[in-house]
């Protein structure tokens, strides 16, 4: 009996210490990568140009690729000055980097002046909701969007301000 305990022993003990010698390491690379600031540089606002007072009310839509559209009711699109033009945007940051673009919902830009405010709903931009800057690091982009006029808006100039922003994904 004495000599099954001390090869049951024995035994344990190889198999305890047989555990350690089989045990590896495998050295395994770490790290990060921190990207550049992105910047938003506006290169030309959203106007929608210079129009006669409408007769019923209307729709005036500039895309995001720089269209202008009379979507409904009764209104002149004049080429007199200040003429049309999307809103565009130059987007600096890490090369390749994929980025989010958001645009204002449709309750949140009202252009104000003599008379009604007028709001900007439909935001759209010509990348989508997100894009991927350049080998440079570098993008842009325009934004449009469609003006709501009331049946006889009173004549004046209508002004207003809207936030558009840019994050990595």
């Amino acid at each position: 009996m004495k000599k099954i305990t001390i090869t049951m022993l024995t035994i344990a003990l190889l198999a305890f210490f047989s555990i350690d010698v089989m045990a590896q390491t495998e050295n395994t690379d770490t790290g990060a990568k921190i990207l550049a600031a992105m910047t938003i540089t506006e290169t030309a606002d959203l106007d929608y140009g210079t129009m006669t007072v409408p007769e019923t009310a209307a729709e005036v839509q500039i895309s995001d690729h720089g269209t202008i559209a009379v979507l409904s009711g009764t209104i002149t699109l004049l080429s007199q000055a200040p003429t049309w033009h999307p809103a565009t945007f130059d987007i600096t940051g890490t090369a390749n980097a994929t980025y989010s673009i958001t645009v204002p919902n449709n309750t949140a830009v009202k252009l104000t002046g003599a008379g009604t405010d007028m709001p900007i709903i439909n935001f759209a931009t010509s990348r989508g909701g997100s894009s991927t800057l350049d080998g440079s690091g570098d993008d842009f982009f325009s934004v449009g969007g469609t003006l709501q006029l009331e049946n006889g808006q009173a004549a004046g100039t209508y002004t207003g301000t809207f936030d558009i922003s840019v994050a990595y994904n």
